[in-house]
């Protein structure tokens, strides 16, 4: 999923991702990035927590601090909104499956026709 940027419209991007049968290109509604929250604020943590903070001089230094950063999100700090545990060994974890469903009374149960 992205946003709409002119990035992600362009030829080359629907080139690079029209060949791929295991990806499916999917644009968040316009002027609504809270359908893409978690990527928005891995980003603005991103520039506020790092970027900003470096002299960054070219591509190279730019892709370290970036790759410098998301080691640290992932594997070493861990959020609080996560309850303390490292978000990397969260996506790691097994889902639970099936989840368990509320289960309603039969008061609360609702019939169909």
């Amino acid at each position: 999923m992205t946003d709409n940027g002119p990035a992600f419209k362009s030829l080359g991007f629907a080139r690079f991702t029209g060949g791929r049968v295991e990806l499916e290109h999917v644009r968040t509604h316009h002027h609504a990035p809270e359908t893409n929250a978690v990527v928005e604020r891995f980003n603005q943590s991103l520039k506020y927590e790092q970027l900003y903070r470096l002299e960054i001089r070219d591509v190279l230094a730019l892709h370290a601090a970036c790759e410098g950063y998301r080691r640290l999100h992932n594997e070493v700090r861990p959020p609080e909104a996560l309850g303390f545990e490292l978000a990397f060994a969260r996506y790691l974890e097994e889902p639970e499956w099936p989840r368990s469903e509320p289960h309603l009374s039969e008061a609360e149960s609702v019939q169909v026709s």
